[in-house]
């Protein structure tokens, strides 16, 4: 549930990444106010609030164990680990994160991202006159793999 949460914002653009984790108090231009620490601590909520259901995500506790094994993942947390990677770039360290959740997901196919990528997906972002931001958000390679399986 997690990994569909995020693999769905992570197709918009990163300047409405913001829409989703919220910016820096006092940021008046959304992407100067992505901060990586939020999108972690939205992370830790989500799952925190499912764990309240009882509901077991073992796809995203899976994609975090997969993290760890490629050594993104270490003591102090992928948050800390992509921030100073990426030289205090937090819209690089989110992208990173991103990267790596679609790397993962184009590995294991999950029956829900191949579905989601069988049509067009307008985004969830609307201008003023209620059109969508993007008509079709779906990434190439996850189009591809979309089709190759079927």
């Amino acid at each position: 549930m997690l990994l569909k949460h995020l693999y769905e914002f992570s197709l918009e653009e990163p300047h409405h990444w913001f829409f989703f984790i919220g910016a820096a108090p006092g940021a008046v231009d959304t992407r100067a106010g992505l901060r990586v620490d939020r999108l972690d601590a939205y992370i830790h909520g989500f799952r925190a609030a499912l764990r309240a259901q009882s509901d077991d995500d073992a796809e995203a506790a899976a994609f975090f164990t997969w993290l760890i094994e490629r050594g993104e993942f270490p003591s102090q947390g992928w948050a800390k680990k992509f921030i100073v990677d990426e030289g205090g770039d937090d819209e690089r360290a989110i992208t990173r994160f991103f990267g790596l959740l679609h790397g993962y997901l184009l590995e294991k196919r999950p029956p829900w991202f191949l579905a989601f990528n069988q049509e067009p997906r307008p985004s969830q972002i609307r201008r003023g006159t209620g059109a969508p931001a993007r008509p079709d958000v779906r990434l190439p390679p996850h189009i591809e793999a979309s089709r190759s399986a079927r």
